[in-house]
């Protein structure tokens, strides 16, 4: 049996450079002769729910050892992370399989599966593909909101979160996107946030074990070893991991920050005396002052934080050894 793929299309992502690229990605699709049905994302959250609703509507579908429906996210990790929401919410005894065309700024995802970051290489990776590959998703239940969700990518919380809202509210990604330059436009934004953003208490619960930080900075839950469009926060991440990684960051003077920086570009930080790393499936955090947070580059907002992380797995429809 022949897959079918269920488009969802963010024609906004990369600044809109997906909408221009979209008519050479359809005539790909199109020599090939791929079944393909297409649908467009008009606004945020849209994908999540076009993905939930394609979702319910094959609930009753028979299994088969192939899947009849490949759900296709054409645009960056936002898009992705909207529309894996959206089937995993379904709640399916057979979840329907996820691709991803890295088409955005960041295109994270893509570097943590070692996937192509080029769309022709990546649509390669997806339409050869033959088999479902289960690969492990972060999820997370916000106690204070009783909100429940996944990520593919990561949850920020302080700096790399103020520096996606920061970005995300000014034109300079939307021109970096033109250029191709997207991941530069966090650090366009960066040194801003550097005086901004303060420190904040953040407690850690791996297991039994408690870990108290006074002046937290930058906090990371992450399924991969990438954020912020290419920054190695954790560099032994793997997607392939039942557990996800936390990186705590705490508070200094500019100067040691920016040697921090000048590590994690090496790969060098999680040695550092202020940088905690923690491995493990289940964590606990709590922040009891206002923060801001960020899922798969997505804003959250300012918010406590009381929330639990763990790990589940999902199938992709993706082959990266292709």
């Amino acid at each position: 049996m022949s897959v079918s793929y269920y488009i969802i299309l963010n024609e906004f992502a990369g600044g809109g450079s997906v909408k221009k690229r979209w008519p050479e990605i359809q005539s790909a699709l199109d020599e090939r002769h791929v079944d393909y049905k297409v649908v467009r994302s008009a606004y945020s959250g849209h994908a999540q729910l076009l993905a939930n609703q394609f979702a319910k509507a094959h609930a009753d579908d028979t299994p088969t050892e192939q899947p009849r429906y490949v759900v296709l996210a054409v645009g960056g990790d936002g898009t992705l992370h909207q529309t894996i929401s959206g089937l995993a919410e379904a709640n399916l005894e057979h979840p329907i399989p996820v691709a991803y065309l890295p088409v955005g700024s960041g295109n994270d995802f893509a570097r943590g599966i070692k996937m192509a970051t080029n769309w022709r290489e990546a649509l390669n990776q997806v339409l050869n593909c033959t088999a479902e590959n289960w690969l492990t998703v972060g999820s997370f239940f916000d106690t204070n909101k009783q909100a429940r969700g996944i990520f593919t990518n990561n949850v920020g919380i302080g700096f790399d979160a103020a520096v996606v809202t920061s970005a995300n509210g000014t034109q300079t990604k939307n021109w970096l996107n033109r250029l191709h330059l997207g991941g530069l436009s966090y650090l366009a934004v960066i040194i801003g946030v550097f005086y901004n953003q303060e420190a904040f208490p953040l407690t850690v619960h791996i297991g039994q074990h408690r870990d108290i930080y006074a002046h937290a900075y930058l906090v990371t839950v992450t399924n991969h070893p990438y954020f912020g469009g290419g920054v190695k926060i954790a560099p032994p991440a793997s997607v392939s991991d039942p557990n996800l990684d936390l990186v705590v960051i705490e508070k200094a003077n500019i100067f040691k920050l920016l040697f921090i920086s000048l590590m994690i570009s090496m790969g060098k930080h999680l040695k550092l005396k202020s940088v905690h790393h923690y491995h493990h499936n289940k964590i606990h955090l709590i922040v009891p002052s206002i923060e801001y947070g960020q899922i798969d580059g997505e804003e959250m907002g300012g918010r406590y934080w009381d929330t639990y992380f763990e790990t589940k797995q999902y199938p992709f429809w993706i082959d990266p050894t292709i």
